[in-house]
């Protein structure tokens, strides 16, 4: 989940807002601070095992972000893990965010607020693949600076791409779209992602299988220079043809018959009845998940928020 102000006034506001937004926090007496090369960490004294222990795997996380991106940026970013939902929002530079979210990236102000893991009841926080997916957003977030605002799908898609953060729930809303055709269009993704949780939850995985397709099919190098040619500020479609010899529409239609191919390999799914069960399956457990998302909010809600 990320915030982004890509319009170059946008950008330096941004800045000027962060040098008075990080005392309110930094320098609380309640917050630990733990700085290594590229980043600074704040946490509470009850998170302080856990954050001296993800402190050291820092580095290396933020290695293998960089390597998928293909360019690096030099400032430091600044890392907040929130003791409490209350903390969690209190903090936030933009306003309140969802209640259910355990993370925000701010690349305009190379800010990641997390929330502790003592705070969510979501079940296990793996917060290795939290803070690759944000800091994902932040470093593409600098790289472009305030050169034409981000696809969504290329920020989604990396950020799912480099955190490896992968189910059975996107698999299936997979299949289901490529084999009812209905799949969303690569221009609908581009701006902005569907409401309906559904429908969301297909636009992430689609943007996933662009880049992994773009980097599977055609090689990192050539995604590196991808990116390095797009954020020198020219448009989507002439940097397409020129890295990769290909218009926009020709893209798209590559793409989604090379999901044709990855999704029909097995021989059972050209049974109509085949299909139709696993259409059913795949529903049910689209059902499964919008409701334990739902229950989830509402304990969220429910509990008491500390400090």
């Amino acid at each position: 989940m990320s915030f982004s102000m890509s319009p170059k006034l946008g950008y330096w506001f941004a800045t000027v807002a962060l040098s008075l937004f990080v005392p309110l926090v930094s320098f609380a007496s309640d917050y630990t601070r733990i700085s290594t090369p590229h980043f600074s960490f704040y946490f509470h004294a009850r998170d302080e095992k856990l954050m001296r222990s993800f402190v050291d795997q820092a580095e290396g996380l933020r290695r293998e972000v960089i390597g998928a991106l293909g360019i690096d940026f030099g400032e430091r970013t600044k890392v907040y893990l929130a003791p409490s939902l209350r903390k969690f929002q209190e903090i936030q530079p933009a306003g309140e965010v969802p209640s259910w979210s355990v993370a925000v990236a701010y690349p305009s102000l190379n800010l990641i607020i997390i929330k502790s893991p003592r705070a969510t009841k979501r079940g296990h926080i793996d917060l290795r693949k939290i803070f690759k997916h944000e800091f994902s957003h932040v470093a593409l977030g600098r790289v472009f600076k305030d050169r034409e605002k981000i696809p969504r799908w290329l920020d989604e898609g990396l950020a799912m791409y480099v955190s490896r953060e992968w189910n059975l729930s996107r698999v299936s809303a997979m299949t289901r779209a490529v084999l009812t055709d209905s799949l969303i269009p690569l221009s609908e993704l581009t701006r902005c992602f569907p409401q309906e949780a559904d429908r969301a939850e297909l636009a992430y995985s689609e943007s996933f299988y662009l880049i992994s397709f773009l980097i599977s099919r055609y090689g990192k190098e050539r995604f590196h220079r991808f990116i390095k040619v797009y954020t020198e500020g020219k448009g989507l479609k002439e940097v397409l043809m020129e890295v990769y010899s290909m218009k926009w529409e020709e893209l798209e239609e590559e793409w989604r018959n090379h999901l044709k191919r990855r999704f029909s390999r097995i021989p059972i799914i050209t049974s109509t009845t085949t299909l139709w069960f696993l259409v059913t399956i795949a529903f049910m457990l689209a059902y499964l998940r919008r409701r334990k998302a739902r229950r989830l909010k509402l304990e969220e809600l429910d509990r008491e928020n500390g400090f």
